[in-house]
């Protein structure tokens, strides 16, 4: 998540296959009332991914927050969430050396 107008970020959380369960989580720590990423804010602008349920949803609009869809193949429309990802990509990842999966996850192998 990107604050345009701060330019803050927060890492909602990160899992190889988010279900439902996982992004009902995301979306009750992002409206929490005293330390969600989204208290004081009216919209999310998101992509077309599934993983954004009817239950996320409703779990931001009971928080006060309206779900915003990007037009289909838009990336344009999220353009500050996509230069972000561009950033890392380029300047974190290029100067990282990986030696096989395991050194991916961290030191015990785990996810």
């Amino acid at each position: 998540m990107i604050d345009v107008a701060t330019r803050r970020v927060c890492i909602a959380g990160a899992t190889r296959a988010p279900n439902e369960a996982f992004m009902a989580q995301v979306g009750r720590n992002l409206t929490d009332a005293d330390d969600g990423f989204l208290v004081a804010h009216r919209k999310l602008i998101v992509d077309r991914d599934t993983r954004f349920t009817q239950g996320f949803q409703a779990l931001l609009t009971s928080g006060g927050v309206e779900t915003v869809f990007t037009p289909p193949s838009s990336p344009n429309c999220n353009a500050y969430a996509e230069r972000f990802v561009r950033s890392i990509k380029e300047e974190c990842q290029g100067r990282m050396i990986f030696f096989g999966e395991v050194s991916l996850r961290g030191r015990s192998g785990s996810t």
